[in-house]
């Protein structure tokens, strides 16, 4: 699976339970250190905004046609790509559609992270806004924060190792697999 922090493997061993069948790859493109995510499913296809390897169709799923060219599927993978498009409501909406009744999505965005490219980065995001505005469609089984370990309570702690009279956040994410209802 891809290189990924000590809680997401923890939370992927142990909530995401992908459906069987056709599986989407959102943000597919392979960077240095990433593996091919495509080869953990059995038929899958890899969309990214930017050509390269990993990707077997370019498209902004922010579009509607883009979206609805490539069909339906049993299980969708976005991770740390929410926060790179500029109308996350319209990426969430086109995922959602995309997922056929029944369909599993496996989602990761960042909710205290330092900024960084891909072309560019945009937003962060709490669980609540994935849950209550994002991703209406979907009833998640788990939703929840992760940094050094995985946090049901929802409380990230402060560190003092940034800049003198600066908080240090480390980064943070929320960590969700939910089900389309």
């Amino acid at each position: 699976m891809d290189t990924c922090s000590l809680p997401h493997r923890q939370f992927l061993d142990k909530f995401v339970k992908p459906k069987p069948g056709r599986t989407l790859i959102v943000g597919s493109k392979l960077y240095p250190g990433r593996s091919d995510r495509r080869s953990e499913y059995a038929d899958a296809v890899g969309v990214d905004m930017l050509a390269g390897d990993g990707v077997d169709v370019v498209a902004n799923l922010e579009d509607d046609d883009a979206a609805v060219a490539l069909g339906q599927f049993a299980h969708i993978e976005c991770w740390s790509v929410l926060e790179h498009s500029r109308r996350p409501w319209l990426l969430a909406t086109n995922l959602e559609r995309l997922l056929e009744p029944g369909g599993t999505i496996h989602v990761t965005v960042p909710f205290a992270w330092r900024p960084h490219g891909y072309p560019d980065d945009f937003w962060r995001f709490s669980a609540s806004c994935l849950r209550d505005v994002l991703f209406t469609g979907i009833r998640w089984e788990r939703l929840m924060l992760a940094q050094a370990k995985l946090r049901d309570n929802g409380r990230v702690p402060v560190m003092d190792k940034g800049m003198p009279g600066e908080a240090w956040i480390a980064r943070t994410e929320v960590l969700g697999f939910g089900v389309r209802t």
